[in-house]
């Protein structure tokens, strides 16, 4: 395998391992010991730890390596309140193009996570504006972590995100940008206790 493919399979391995929360928050991410998990050498981890780092997935400092970021409550907020003026956006004025992204049933899927994931995702891709599905898929996929906390934390997520699925699938799309604003407003007043549901694990990296 070429160098640059080693290292696309390492940044797309490594990338879905940090965003279904493998590394929680304030974990280092030492290039050398992930070598060994992901079956390459410290090299294509390195340059996948930096492309992350400019995905602000993972965090750099200098001569200090890498880590998962850790989050505060503030930071948290500011999260979740620039992915509601981002969605909002992304739905203001046009109808999205669910062909881009495709319908789907929330039902069929097997988790919160994940049906979070594919209703933002499919209103992201059906922007117009490139600039505004890139930013739009980089909050998602930086929020990501958290989700599993906000379903712990909120019983009603399944049913907010029921209802924002509904006015998707029926081109409600004033009714929808109220959800989500709603949604994540809701989130920015959950947001310390979300931060601090995201615990760091005790085993060794691996």
């Amino acid at each position: 395998m070429s160098p640059g493919a080693t290292m696309e399979r390492v940044y797309l391995d490594l990338k879905a391992r940090i965003i279904a929360g493998v590394y929680p928050p304030g974990t280092r991410l030492d290039p050398t010991r992930l070598a060994k998990t992901l079956d390459a050498s410290a090299t294509p981890v390195r340059d996948a730890l930096h492309r992350l780092s400019g995905e602000r997935i993972v965090e750099s400092w200098h001569q200090e390596g890498f880590r998962q970021p850790s989050l505060a409550e503030a930071d948290l907020c500011d999260l979740y309140s620039w992915a509601g003026v981002l969605l909002s956006l992304a739905l203001k004025g046009r109808t999205p193009h669910p062909s881009a992204g495709g319908l789907f049933e929330l039902a069929g899927h097997a988790g919160y996570a994940e049906a979070v994931e594919s209703l933002f995702r499919t209103i992201a891709i059906g922007a117009e504006n490139r600039e505004l599905r890139y930013a739009l898929i980089a909050n998602i996929e930086r929020s990501q972590i958290f989700r599993a906390a906000e379903a712990r934390i909120d019983r009603a997520s399944r049913e907010l995100l029921a209802a924002m699925e509904v006015d998707y699938r029926f081109g409600r799309w004033t009714g929808l940008r109220s959800k989500i604003t709603s949604f994540h407003r809701r989130r920015v007043g959950q947001a310390g206790r979300i931060a601090a549901g995201v615990k760091p694990r005790t085993e060794p990296l691996r």
